[in-house]
């Protein structure tokens, strides 16, 4: 018995999130983008999206294996920005008359 708790405890260790590593990777992600089609709305961890790059003003798919932009999917629809800048962990959506700021959370604590 004594075995199999210490083997449980440490699979769930293994598991669990490192947020200051995650919360560094997502800091250097960009993305600056105004909506033209979702491509999967109901992924949890591709981030795929027709767009058009406020960088370049060209089409652009922006496709990106990430859980954190995913999250947001419900509040994302056709011709909203979505401004991620580099070195912030700060997530835009912006909307013709509105403004969603989402700052990084992990295990309940903020990032910035």
């Amino acid at each position: 018995m004594k075995k199999i708790f210490i083997l449980s405890l440490l699979i769930f260790s293994s598991c669990q999130t490192n947020c200051f590593e995650t919360s560094e990777a997502y800091r250097f992600e960009e993305c600056l983008i105004i909506i033209k089609k979702i491509n999967d709305s109901l992924s949890s961890h591709n981030f795929d999206i027709d767009a058009i790059s406020l960088k370049t003003n060209a089409d652009t798919v922006y496709k990106q294996e990430n859980r954190w932009f995913c999250s947001y999917y419900k509040y994302i629809q056709k011709g909203d920005t979505i401004i991620k800048r580099k070195g912030e962990l700060i997530f835009n959506i912006h909307k013709k008359d509105t403004v969603f700021r989402f700052d990084w959370e992990c295990e309940g604590k903020v990032y910035k």
